[in-house]
């Protein structure tokens, strides 16, 4: 896994990758901050597969595989400032609104430019409806946007209902498919 591929970056503000084991990992990171929201990818996994030169990263972890995260519960307090890479842990999927907080924090406080990467939405999707996910995906493409950030998750459809796509591909400016 990389994160902040090789292709070409879009200048869209809000991409999905949609499809059968789709990875929004491939999609360049086009700002000075990376911030990944890790439902399916273990948070060193996912620093580890960082490949692009951001002055600050981060990962909030989200669900079973977070409890082993080396970070703290609940919402950040001391973000950092520059290169640390800092892992915030959520231990439940269904806890939409701690991830929110979090993501928010994250951008209010770093003034350049984010990438947000949310690695599978579908994993919300099956632990939660898809009206929540939905939900939480236009709460934090929003969110992105007041605060000069971008969105790029990945949906992987391969188990889900096809509304399900299409219904996420009406937050986005661009939908690509692996």
């Amino acid at each position: 896994m990389r994160i902040g591929g090789e292709g070409a970056g879009t200048g869209s503000p809000h991409v999905l990758v949609a499809g059968a084991d789709a990875s929004p990992t491939d999609v360049d990171a086009e700002s000075s901050n990376v911030l990944g929201v890790a439902y399916a990818t273990a948070a060193e996994r996912w620093l580890d597969g960082l490949s692009v030169d951001a002055d600050r990263a981060a990962v909030v972890s989200v669900g079973e595989h977070s409890r082993s995260a080396a970070a703290s519960d609940g919402a950040a307090t001391d973000l950092p400032a520059t290169g640390a890479a800092a892992v915030e842990t959520v231990p439940d999927v269904d806890d939409v609104g701690t991830v929110g907080v979090l993501v928010n924090d994250y951008l209010s406080a770093w003034d350049d430019e984010t990438t947000v990467y949310v690695d599978d939405l579908s994993v919300l999707v099956d632990e939660t409806d898809a009206e929540t996910a939905f939900r939480f995906a236009h709460a934090l493409t929003s969110c992105a946007a007041a605060n000069d950030g971008r969105v790029v998750a990945g949906l992987d459809t391969a188990d889900q209902p096809r509304h399900v796509g299409a219904t996420f591909a009406e937050l986005f400016d661009d939908v690509r498919r692996p």
